[in-house]
């Protein structure tokens, strides 16, 4: 097996991760994620068994401060041969960053992470069925708050300025309590932007990705105002629509609370997704694999320093 470090744009590359992968490790997932500072690089290698690719890693580069940097590969790695793992790890290895953090599709080794960037557990709605059994197969709130919705006049459009969404996922970030990209970041998003107007106005958006057979509901925000017309609610059944009509099979919200797990930081916008029905996922823990274990501790241990000194001055003398 050899291993070989992929360039941008390979057709090979973006055919077998769109088989075997997801959007996040796709080549526009990459050049999205490098617009957010503090992550200057991305780099792709490939596991080639006679010719044919068996495996694959898209790792983003992170600067954590001292001069030192680490990766990331969100759902990756992408294995079709469980034996390219080693070896792509190996590869990850000889690029001088600490650590590689992996938030893997199936199970790999390596240490169990303490957080994560992606979401462990997600609910996917099965789009091959036929519209009326998708309907039929969501809780009774989801069906009534889309009702709510059409009677009310909601208008769900494909076009917005970029400067209205951003404005009302401000008002979403102030009142659940997340942080935002720039606006500039959003503009960027190989997804469908969908938005839903009441009286004229844009008071909710949400954008979706295609990739392979999956349908992904990725970034959304809500206005404050008019929230008794449950916009939200119309917004996702119509991407669910069109998903299904363009060829998807299934529709994933991406992430929701463990089950069982009320105090939770997605446990807000679980109970919105799941009226929508759709049966539960739960991806392999986030791994951790450190290359350079003294330089780790050693970046560990300054960023806790600064973080603490930071806490006391904030504090003050008591």
């Amino acid at each position: 097996m050899e291993i070989r470090q992929i360039k941008s744009g390979d057709k090979k590359y973006s055919e077998f991760v769109e088989e075997y992968g997801s959007i996040e490790q796709s080549f526009e997932w990459g050049e999205l994620q490098c617009s957010i500072p503090g992550r200057p690089r991305f780099y792709v290698f490939g596991a080639f068994e006679d010719g044919d690719l068996v495996g694959s890693i898209l790792v983003i580069r992170q600067e954590m401060g001292f001069g030192k940097t680490w990766l990331w590969a969100p759902r990756g790695p992408v294995l079709k041969d469980d034996a390219a793992w080693p070896l792509l790890r190996e590869a990850c290895a000889g690029m001088g960053d600490l650590y590689l953090r992996v938030e893997p599709g199936s199970p790999v080794d390596g240490k169990v992470a303490s957080e994560t960037y992606m979401p462990e557990d997600t609910l996917i709605v099965d789009l091959e069925a036929e519209e009326s059994a998708i309907l039929a197969q969501m809780a009774q709130k989801g069906r009534y708050n889309i009702k709510v919705a059409e009677k009310a006049g909601v208008e769900i459009r494909r076009d917005c300025e970029m400067g209205e969404f951003y404005k009302i996922l401000k008002e979403t970030s102030a009142r659940d309590g997340f942080a935002v990209h720039s606006k500039e970041f959003y503009e960027k998003i190989p997804a469908t932007f969908y938005g839903a107007f009441f009286g004229g106005k844009l008071i909710a958006g949400i954008f979706v990705t295609y990739f392979g057979d999956m349908a992904t509901y990725y970034f959304g925000a809500s206005s404050n105002s008019h929230r008794d017309v449950m916009a939200p609610y119309l917004l996702q059944w119509q991407a669910m629509k069109d998903a299904k009509a363009a060829g998807m099979k299934k529709y994933d919200f991406l992430g929701i609370a463990p089950e069982g797990e009320v105090v939770h930081s997605l446990a807000g916008v679980t109970q919105f997704k799941t009226r929508f029905g759709g049966k539960r996922l739960k991806y392999p823990p986030a791994r951790i694999i450190i290359f350079r274990p003294f330089w780790t501790f050693l970046v560990s241990c300054a960023k806790l320093f600064v973080r603490g000194l930071s806490l006391c001055r904030r504090k003050g003398p008591r």
